[in-house]
């Protein structure tokens, strides 16, 4: 069973609704957005893959669908993208909370 990419689901299917009832302006531009994104994804693509490697941790095939793109499968790409935006989404949402206390 693929758990580890339900949960990803889980929290990007949250995240984004978060996002969007609360009206959170995560970005000042689209070119803010994707350096965002593209570091978080290229050192996260790093940091794992040495990782690996190095054998500090390796995936349970139980738990994955499968599909991997070179040592890394491809949840770990989707976390890359997903757990930084969700982190993102919670520090907007408190920090636009705690202004109106």
């Amino acid at each position: 069973m693929p758990e580890y990419f339900l949960i990803l689901l889980f929290l990007a299917v949250f995240s984004i609704t978060l996002h969007l009832k609360y009206k959170l302006q995560l970005f000042r531009s689209k070119r803010h957005r994707y350096v965002f994104f593209t570091i978080t994804f290229v050192v996260g693509m790093i940091w794992d893959s040495l990782a690996i490697t190095r054998g500090h941790w390796s995936f349970g095939a139980d738990y994955l669908l499968g599909i991997k793109g070179g040592i890394l499968p491809l949840e770990e790409y989707f976390f890359f993208i997903i757990f930084p935006y969700a982190l993102l989404v919670l520090y907007k949402l408190t920090d636009k909370k705690l202004a109106h206390l």
